[in-house]
């Protein structure tokens, strides 16, 4: 009996001590799993948050790769089908292409993120006539560099970031181009424009500001209302040209507190010999009915 009662108190120790390991081999699983999954959390929520920063980057090198004279498929390659296409004469009914038959040409607007806009003027070839990006977000910063083809000349060489001042970008130019419609939608624009020679094929470029995307705060609205306001009562007494221009130079001190406080959301270049008045008299880049 005795025996029989010592052999039961050792089995029953030993299930005890099986039971015991076998708890502290699942509270060690268990961890190990919760670790496990903490781990893979925030692995998977670093590679979002890298990819999600990460982004603009390659959206900048698609846009510095885009040059005016590409044909329309390189566009839609890099940036996906157009959103919008429609007829130029709709957008400038006044306004001569010299060489061209403004009928035949085509406005085309991409909107492959919402940060911004690109758009392109073709021809029936459809070669890009003009080239234009637009942002529309504060910290959508892509850089362009004029005279890239031709490093061997300063004259005309600098680089354009969208998101800087526009007294900030190229100083010594001084003429301001400066436009704002009559109409109640208020829409308004202010540019300088540059000229390249032989080198770079004689493009022209285009920088400036304008209120054309949605603003997205009641402050953005306000903000905006208070800017153009000022820069319409500039205008009182000044006489436009026939696109409604107004012409300033830095030397003014209402043209010099403009370009301070512009920033410039949009850049614009042409194919070799072509002129950026003639796609954009006034408003440049992108207007508010293609942006929305």
């Amino acid at each position: 009996m005795a025996d029989h009662e010592e052999a039961g108190g050792g089995v029953t120790a030993w299930v005890h001590g099986l039971t015991k390991r076998n708890l502290l081999i699942v509270a060690v699983l268990f961890l190990s799993n919760i670790v496990t999954a903490v781990s893979t959390l925030a692995t998977a929520w670093g590679v979002l948050r890298q990819s999600t920063a990460d982004w603009r980057p390659a959206e900048y090198r698609k846009l510095r790769a885009l040059r005016g004279g590409h044909a329309l498929e390189r566009f839609t390659q890099t940036l996906g089908p157009a959103s919008y296409r429609f007829a130029f004469r709709d957008h400038a009914p006044g306004v001569e292409v010299p060489g061209m038959d403004k009928a035949r040409l085509t406005m085309h607007v991409f909107r492959p993120r919402e940060d911004y806009r690109v758009e392109v003027i073709t021809e029936p070839g459809n070669s890009t006539l003009v080239y234009a990006v637009t942002s529309c977000r504060p910290d959508f910063r892509p850089s362009f560099e004029v005279d890239r083809n031709n490093r061997r000349s300063a004259e005309y060489r600098f680089t354009i970031t969208l998101g800087t001042p526009l007294a900030d970008v190229r100083p010594e130019i001084s003429t301001v181009r400066q436009w704002m419609t009559a109409t109640g939608a208020r829409q308004a624009a202010v540019s300088q424009q540059v000229g390249t020679g032989e080198e770079d094929g004689r493009r022209e470029y285009a920088w400036g500001a304008n209120d054309v995307c949605p603003l997205t705060s009641a402050e953005e609205r306000a903000r905006s209302v208070t800017f153009w306001s000022a820069w319409e009562a500039w205008q009182r007494g000044r006489t436009p040209d026939e696109h409604g221009v107004y012409e300033g130079r830095r030397s003014d001190p209402q043209t010099r507190s403009l370009m301070k406080r512009s920033t410039v959301n949009v850049y614009a270049e042409t194919m070799p010999y072509g002129q950026i008045s003639a796609y954009y008299p006034a408003l440049l880049g992108v207007d508010r009915h293609h942006a929305d």
